[in-house]
């Protein structure tokens, strides 16, 4: 693929993730999981068997500097604070046009269910936005011909992404997104992967809050 055909895939997946959010009409969601922190819901997902997730949560933190805290990179804060990611890579910088950034990143995941799934690896093609109202980074697996991880399943992500929503007239306040649908491969029985993925993605946004917590990101 060329990198205009990548951009094209990328832009998309990042329209098809606003229709997932603001067409009611045709997204059923039914709430998984709920606490005072966090919601997380679902719909059965059009690309495979699973299910597509949405998960919320609203921090007293700048959008820019929760975007800066989920956003897959080698460099960036995720590493630290992420305890599902063992590791992240870019495979290649497509393009670093200033607001839209693409690139073919891999992401090595931690084992779950006390090691009934192992670990996975996931090359995605990423395009990161920003508009006057949110900032995302808007994904999908691709086909690449570096071979996975030792130890590792290659897993497969359909289209999914971080958006953070800014709050108008609150530059300290923000709604987190995420939004995944992994197809994580392997011998893994249907029901055990619906139970775990919800409770990881809890386990993702308390994770991310403490962070921003002991990092003194937080505006009171």
């Amino acid at each position: 693929m060329t990198t205009e055909d990548y951009r094209d895939k990328a832009s998309k997946v990042a329209e098809e993730l606003q229709e997932y959010l603001n067409n009611t009409d045709k997204y059923k969601w039914e709430v998984a999981k709920e606490t005072k922190d966090f919601k997380i819901s679902c719909v059965k997902s059009e690309y495979f068997s699973g299910h597509l997730y949405k998960g919320e949560a609203e921090y007293n933190v700048p959008p820019k500097t929760v975007f800066e805290y989920v956003e897959p990179l080698p460099e960036g804060p995720r590493m630290k604070w992420d305890k599902n990611m063992k590791k992240i890579e870019v495979l290649k910088w497509l393009d670093k046009d200033g607001d839209t950034d693409l690139r073919l990143n891999r992401a090595c995941t931690s084992s779950a269910c006390m090691g009934l799934i192992s670990p996975r690896d996931f090359v995605d093609l990423i395009v990161t936005k920003e508009t006057d109202t949110y900032l995302s980074t808007n994904a999908t697996s691709v086909e690449h011909t570096n071979g996975q991880e030792n130890g590792h399943v290659r897993g497969w992500n359909w289209p999914c992404g971080m958006i953070v929503h800014k709050v108008p007239d609150n530059p300290n306040k923000c709604k987190l997104v995420s939004l995944i649908q992994p197809d994580i491969k392997g011998m893994v029985p249907k029901n055990l992967t619906d139970a775990a993925i919800p409770g990881s993605m809890a386990e993702f946004f308390a994770n991310l809050g403490n962070a921003l917590k002991e990092d003194g990101k937080v505006v009171s």
